[in-house]
């Protein structure tokens, strides 16, 4: 089984039944293109905004990390915004038997479709209800179809069954291929992994010849196929690690993990969004080793080259040095030598003496050549030296640059789209950012026995202290309380410090007494309530690393401090949120001399410090940190 690096008809089957078909009824708020990936902003009363990312021929799915919009807009975006921004999806599905993505959408009385190829060769195109195509992320012409404004779409070629249920013929199909498992690939159309999956758990070997087989054994196929679908369509994918990511699908790899593969579960989104960040990460470090490879080998080249000339210029030095030392301890001897034919003899070496010079005069030339060429190898050295150095700053730069890499391609937890904090026992608190993150936490998040806290301000996140089945304690309390004291209000009037107050998730109710309106994100609380004093408006921001990558966390100064590369210290002031995180980006490399992580800060991007930064601010201290990881110890109490 080859890495994989697309999604294959059933992983599409299984994305648009999990999440494909919950984008029904969402309005599209906006679209960017960017590097060949299309990637859109859509918006559903009651469930918030999301990122759908599609890339032509690999994959379609949701995304917790969107590339970075484009400085400039893309033709191609600004030709879908004008058409299909403000539009409604009214359905998800796919055209035909193949992997291809087909949105109807709808905007006042116009019907448009967006179609997203994710075969080899895929385009996106949008097309009016008539099929006539209106935009492509690319045009060309192909032998059995044309991809150009105004031409009728026309599908690439696909099977003409469906590959999972028109077993009938199965057996028939079968003997298409050479072996077994090439019969289900060519013959029935599955997809590679699920065909060798289907065998493997059929007992039967993939290279066995479609004639040796029974009827038992198509039967059992046939079942494990029925089965197998069946299982994909469960709403689960998993991803099978060794080293690295490997492969993904929407069933239970028991054939990899008999092989010894790691294998983890999670949704559908999470698992694709996960995989192919990390094939874009892996992308982007062989481009930069690529480029940083070229650069050594000039190096290199150059360092051999020099270490010659080096050679060279001090065995000239030597050896005129050695005649001229000769000659002159000798000189006598070797005048009369001169006499008889103009020629002399120095060990091996023969020396014809330019007519009309002396020989002592001869020898202070060789004398100066020798020092000439001492001048020469010493240059040689220190140009040497010079390119020994480059090439550390080369080795340096790599690191710096891949670390920077890494960085730009992080994927954000689930929870990060809120305020949050992992508190020091390892309990992870939320809070929303406007009046409806505050409804969406409270509805989507709070249970009986959670924590519900809020600053004693009018203007404060609505925060959720998850807890399980554990009981947090008065510094885990202090550490939640953090997010909705400093998010409030209460940082903006320039306050030292605030109070807040907390009661068990049981205690919350949107329902008020007869009579009476809650407001979008107010809630009515009942019995008693429990207090924080005194939460300072001092925020810790800082950096620690998450799953090998950075990523910006806030909280007390004391345990930002303890889990960061480097943090700061924010206080109410007057320097504006943007210049704040400008200013913290630029400090904070300031203080690290190592290239891999002053290459982790580059790589973050400034957004994602400005969106941790509370207000108009002050620095009050920056410094390095002790850095802890422990984000995976609250991925999640959902």
């Amino acid at each position: 089984m080859k890495r994989k690096t697309s999604m294959s008809y059933l992983d599409l089957l299984s994305w648009i039944e999990k999440s494909g078909k919950n984008l029904k009824d969402s309005m599209i708020n906006n679209i960017y293109y960017k590097d060949g990936i299309l990637w859109m902003k859509l918006k559903k009363r009651g469930t918030g905004t999301v990122t759908l990312i599609a890339e032509p021929g690999k994959r379609v799915h949701l995304t917790s990390s969107p590339p970075e919009a484009p400085e400039r807009l893309h033709p191609f975006a600004g030709g879908l915004r004008k058409y299909i921004r403000g539009s409604k999806v009214i359905n998800v599905g796919t055209l035909g038997h193949d992997r291809i993505l087909k949105m109807e959408l709808e905007k006042g009385n116009e019907h448009y479709k967006l179609i997203i190829e994710l075969v080899p060769r895929g385009v996106v195109l949008l097309t009016d209800k008539d099929d006539i195509i209106l935009y492509a992320n690319e045009y060309k012409e192909m032998r059995d179809r044309i991809i150009r404004r105004k031409e009728k779409y026309i599908p690439p070629p696909s099977q003409q069954f469906d590959p999972f249920k028109d077993l009938n013929n199965l057996e028939e199909r079968i003997k298409k291929g050479k072996d077994v498992v090439r019969g289900l690939i060519i013959g029935q159309k599955l997809p590679g992994d699920f065909a060798e999956e289907v065998l493997f758990r059929a007992g039967i070997e993939k290279s066995k010849k479609p004639k040796e087989l029974s009827t038992e054994d198509i039967d059992k196929i046939k079942q494990i196929i029925e089965e197998l679908f069946e299982e994909s369509m469960k709403g689960k994918f998993y991803m099978a690690i060794k080293e690295h990511p490997f492969a993904f699908m929407p069933f239970k790899p028991t054939m990899l993990m008999a092989e010894g593969y790691e294998v983890i579960e999670g949704e559908p989104d999470e698992i694709l969004d996960k995989y192919f960040s990390n094939l874009e990460i892996e992308k982007s470090e062989e481009d930069v080793e690529e480029m940083v490879l070229r650069e050594k080998e000039r190096i290199m080249k150059s360092i051999e080259e020099q270490k010659k000339l080096a050679e060279q210029y001090k065995k000239l030095s030597e050896e005129y040095m050695m005649i001229a030392t000769e000659l002159a301890t000798n000189l006598y001897e070797y005048e009369e030598m001169v006499k008889r034919d103009g020629t002399i003899k120095v060990g091996e070496k023969e020396l014809k003496i330019p007519k009309g010079k002396s020989l002592e005069a001869y020898v202070r030339e060789l004398f100066a050549k020798s020092k000439e060429y001492e001048k020469k190898y010493k240059r040689a050295l220190k140009a040497l030296e010079d390119l020994q150095k480059e090439l550390e700053r080369v080795e340096e730069k790599i690191k710096k640059e891949l670390a920077k890499e890494k960085a730009k391609h992080r994927r954000k937890e689930w929870y990060e789209k809120y305020h949050w904090i992992i508190t020091r026992n390892g309990f992870l608190a939320i809070g929303g950012r406007d009046a409806s993150q505050n409804e969406s936490v409270v509805r989507r998040y709070l249970e009986d026995n959670d924590i519900f806290m809020h600053a004693e301000v009018q203007g404060a996140p609505a925060v959720v202290l998850k807890v399980g089945d554990r009981e947090p304690s008065a510094d885990d309390l202090r550490d939640a309380a953090y997010i909705t004291a400093c998010y409030s209000k209460a940082w903006k009037d320039g306050r030292a410090s605030v109070d807040v107050f907390y009661v068990r998730g049981s205690q919350v109710s949107k329902t008020p007494p007869s009579g009476q309106y809650v407001a979008k994100g107010a809630f009515i609380i009942r019995g008693k309530r429990e207090y924080v004093r005194d939460v300072p408006l001092r925020l810790g921001i800082g950096v620690e690393m998450h799953e090998g990558v950075p990523r910006i966390i806030v909280g007390p100064p004391d345990l930002v401090a303890k889990r960061s590369i480097v943090y700061a210290i924010l206080a109410p002031g007057d320097t504006d949120k943007r210049r704040i995180a400008e200013r913290l980006k630029k400090l904070w490399i300031s203080k690290l001399k190592e290239p891999e992580l002053q290459g982790l800060i580059e790589g973050i991007k400034e957004d994602e410090i400005l969106q941790r930064v509370p207000g108009k601010a002050t620095i009050l201290k920056v410094s390095r940190g002790a850095y802890e990881e422990v984000g995976k110890r609250a991925s999640m109490q959902r």
